[in-house]
């Protein structure tokens, strides 16, 4: 879980889900403010036509009442003009209503109850407005009351209209609204896009880009010598880990050769074991180190060097026990030992005095190191830490493979004879 979450593909996929999303999801909003618009510039177009057919309705009427026939030959002329283009009128609102009705009940996108509710009013009131007008043309088509029909109209036609010219403006308030809400969505999106977009590049560069070359420039600095050349970490990710590897790989490099060069020098023992605890500091961070000369038994031996975290070196020129230290009992066959739990392996091997010992002075885990060479002189390197599991699997290897080649070299520095090798402390 932590590797999702640190990972750098994980981060790239993450930043592509954001920007996708921002964008996806602006584009569908800016559709449904684009679907809204149209629904209702459709509506407001057949809202206007009504109100267009409303007026011409109204102005036929009133024509008619000014110019009402006044003899048979105009009355029949009228009966088949002006009663046709009446009720053509008529028919026609009536059409323009019934499409406003069926476009208001199919478009999702207009929910507006106030506008329903005046169409839904308005056709009420037209309904009304039909029924009074064909009883004042009367039951005989031909022979209609033409004149009361045009007075009828004349005299209710104006408050239709003024309900279509109500729902026209409050219709137009409201796609005027929504193309506001459209432009600044838009322009909000682009600005959206534009945000996510300077950070995931802000990022790219800072978290990726400028990582990768502080890397280069680590490589380039080992490569030109400068081992032990430590490289920030930064974030947990692969990036993380790489630098991590880097400063673990130049570590050790300069750990190993630093420790070839001291020991192709002659020396004497103590000097070795002070060039060896300040090697080994920055690769292995230890609280306490010491040197024991092994006895010929294998079974004990003598804290001959040391140094500690603490004012005093603890155990120096003291002889301590080895018993149930290391997994093998021949200690020409022990190989490097990790003891993650200093406590829980003094408790399973009671004979272990040495991890018993180490465990009242408060050190919680140990790295130990058998120094075994073919001639008489054999030793243990001991680190031990204040903090459980302190050592890590590549140490453990690193003074394993080391093992051989200190034990040549401590045993030759050995037989140089030490300048009073007293307390050596860090």
């Amino acid at each position: 879980m932590n590797f999702m979450r640190n990972g750098l593909q994980w981060k790239v996929l993450a930043g592509l889900v954001i920007l996708t999303v921002v964008t996806v999801g602006s584009q569908l909003w800016n559709n449904s403010l684009y679907r809204t618009s149209v629904a209702r510039y459709t509506v407001l177009g057949e809202v206007r036509q009504l109100e267009t057919t409303g007026e011409a309705l109204l102005g036929r009427g009133q024509h008619y009442v000014n110019n009402a026939a006044r003899d048979f030959e105009s009355y029949a002329r009228d009966v088949a003009l002006f009663k046709r283009e009446l009720i053509g009128d008529v028919e026609r609102f009536d059409a323009t209503l019934k499409s406003l009705q069926r476009n208001i009940a199919t478009a999702h996108a207009i929910t507006d109850d106030d506008l329903v509710a005046g169409i839904a009013k308005l056709d009420g009131e037209w309904a009304g407005f039909r029924s009074g007008l064909s009883e004042q043309l009367g039951p005989d088509e031909n022979e209609p009351r033409l004149e009361w029909g045009a007075r009828f109209v004349s005299t209710n036609q104006p408050a239709i209209n003024a309900q279509v010219h109500a729902l026209v403006e409050r219709f137009q308030a409201a796609t005027d609204s929504d193309s506001r809400k459209a432009a600044a969505s838009g322009i909000g999106s682009v600005l959206a896009s534009i945000i996510v977009t300077a950070v995931a590049l802000a990022w790219f560069f800072f978290g990726v880009t400028q990582r990768i070359r502080a890397t280069v420039t680590g490589c380039q600095r080992v490569a030109s010598g400068d081992f032990g050349y430590q490289m920030p970490v930064g974030a947990k990710d692969e990036l993380g880990q790489l630098a991590i590897a880097f400063n673990s790989l130049s570590s050790r490099t300069r750990l190993v050769l630093s420790l070839l060069d001291h020991l192709q020098r002659r020396s004497n023992l103590a000097t070795t074991f002070v060039e060896l605890a300040r090697e080994s500091a920055p690769y292995i961070p230890t609280d306490w180190l010491a040197l024991i000369e092994v006895s010929e038994s294998g079974n004990d031996g003598m804290v001959r060097y040391a140094v500690s975290s603490s004012p005093k070196t603890a155990l120096l020129n003291e002889r301590v026990s080895l018993l149930g230290l290391l997994a093998q009992r021949e200690f020409a066959k022990a190989t490097t030992t990790n003891l993650p739990d200093l406590r829980r392996h003094a408790v399973e091997h009671g004979e272990s005095r040495l991890a018993r010992e180490l465990a009242r002075l408060g050190y919680q885990s140990a790295l130990l190191v058998p120094l075994n060479t073919g001639n008489d002189w054999r030793g243990l390197l001991v680190f031990a830490h204040a903090n459980p599991g302190a050592f890590a699997d590549d140490q453990v290897k690193l003074m394993g493979s080391l093992a051989p080649m200190l034990a040549n070299g401590l045993a030759r520095n050995a037989r140089v004879e030490d300048a009073e090798p007293a307390l050596l402390e860090s």
